[in-house]
């Protein structure tokens, strides 16, 4: 049974035991009716959770949610109580973490930004996980050190609340999700499906040029190949060459047909060039038209924030929101971003020339403190939806693996993501292609 109920605090001091472990993920978008893709990041976690928490002669765990745990704002019809029911099995996970003398916080997001202010939403967290709600986390190592942990929805401008604890207080990225984006793929009708999971709308004329090339374009080019393919095959068969034995005469028209043929296949290689070229083009031109950071630039803020806290004494900062996992090293600390544990639409960088394919991907990551430093845990399972195309131009470029593991520790190991040699190619493509797994959407 969890403690008394604690009011929503500004900012939390958490005392982490010494030789303790911190577990912090976020942005989960946890639906009201269970999912494959919300039951397995609720089955990865609670895996997770288990291990550590029956270790033999581990110390209590603390766990941090670090906002947009519940989906409160695509499903305003919801609650926080029907959303948890559908997701009982992470409750008693976190349950059992306060059972055996762990701690759960919760730090308020902007998808779940209801909780500052509905006491009713608030308490049912309470009382399913165990968790002590906030809007800031301050997490007090041994020795006093000290890891500041924001959902960091406060650093974008299109997300920022001017008082969280108001009910009229509604960020223009509120009315972005709940009126633009699903009038938008009404509109689309299948070809810009998933644009409300895309980890950026920012990117969002990156996203059409990119589905107007592959879902469009390319699947209306079917009767160049079809037409110069029949023609070659026609003049093949049996068929045909007992008839020009029998029939000299007919040579002529059937070499005829043989140089059409080639003729024609010429002409689809000149064609099906010019296309790439100028869908290629088009892409460039309309990605060209971003209304901000994109890929790993939208972390830049949370990362300044990192180099004040550290200045003014914390050892790191952790926030999520942007969907972007990160680890690095700051100063004499860190800055590190948790990912979420959701379905994420984000580009994988094209072939062969193509334009990069945004593909449907389940991102699981979370960021792990203990006594000998910081980690990053990091995985994507593919999703179905992708046309070939985009299967096509999408294979081998994604740099996660299927189960979460560490990609990324401080003080002693690498930054995630690592950094990738500047090419031509991704030049052109813009910021979004200069790092692995682009795409942002903000949590």
């Amino acid at each position: 049974m969890p403690s008394p109920r604690p009011e929503v605090a500004d900012l939390l001091d958490v005392t982490v035991p010494s030789g303790g472990t911190v577990i912090v993920a976020s942005d989960l978008h946890l639906p009201p009716v269970r999912t494959d893709v919300s039951g397995r990041s609720c089955a990865t976690l609670v895996e997770r959770l288990t291990s550590e928490t029956e270790s033999a002669g581990a110390e209590p765990l603390t766990v941090v949610l670090a906002g947009d745990v519940v989906e409160l704002l695509g499903f305003s019809e919801a609650t926080a109580t029907d959303i948890l029911r559908a997701h009982e099995d992470l409750c008693a996970a976190l349950l059992a973490v306060t059972q055996r003398g762990g701690q759960v916080i919760y730090v308020i997001g902007n998808h779940d930004g209801d909780l500052a202010w509905d006491v009713k939403a608030a308490d049912a967290i309470w009382e399913l996980t165990g968790a002590r709600l906030c809007l800031e986390a301050d997490l007090v190592l041994p020795g006093g050190r000290k890891v500041r942990v924001e959902h960091g929805h406060q650093l974008d401008p299109y997300n920022c609340f001017h008082d969280a604890r108001n009910s009229l207080d509604t960020p223009i990225g509120h009315h972005i999700v709940r009126e633009v984006i699903p009038r938008i793929e009404w509109l689309g009708r299948g070809w810009v499906d998933g644009a409300h999971e895309m980890a950026d709308p920012t990117d969002f004329p990156s996203f059409v040029g990119s589905r107007l090339v592959y879902r469009k374009l390319i699947r209306h080019l079917w009767w160049l190949i079809v037409i110069p393919l029949a023609l070659l095959i026609l003049v093949r068969i049996p068929w045909y060459s007992d008839v020009r034995s029998r029939y000299p005469d007919t040579g002529v028209w059937i070499h005829g047909g043989v140089i059409l043929g080639y003729g024609a296949l010429v002409d689809l290689v000149v064609v099906v060039a010019l296309v790439a070229i100028m869908a290629r083009r088009a892409w460039l031109s309309i990605s060209a038209l971003a209304l901000d950071e994109r890929g790993y630039g939208q972390n830049k803020a949370a990362r300044q924030r990192a180099v004040d806290l550290v200045s003014d004494g914390y050892q790191g900062f952790v926030s999520g929101h942007t969907h972007h996992p990160e680890l690095r090293a700051t100063g004499s600390g860190f800055y590190a971003n948790s990912g979420s544990c959701t379905s994420v639409v984000e580009a994988l960088g094209g072939r062969l020339g193509l334009p990069p394919a945004y593909v449907r991907t389940q991102q699981i990551c979370w960021v792990e403190l203990t006594g000998t430093g910081v980690s990053l845990m990091s995985a994507r399972v593919e999703l179905p939806g992708a046309t070939r195309m985009e299967r096509f131009a999408a294979r081998g470029r994604n740099p996660h693996a299927q189960l979460p593991q560490r990609v990324g520790w401080w003080p002693s190991g690498t930054d995630w993501p690592p950094p990738e040699k500047p090419s031509r190619r991704a030049s052109d493509a813009g910021p979004a292609a200069s790092v692995p797994g682009t795409g942002s959407r903000p949590g």
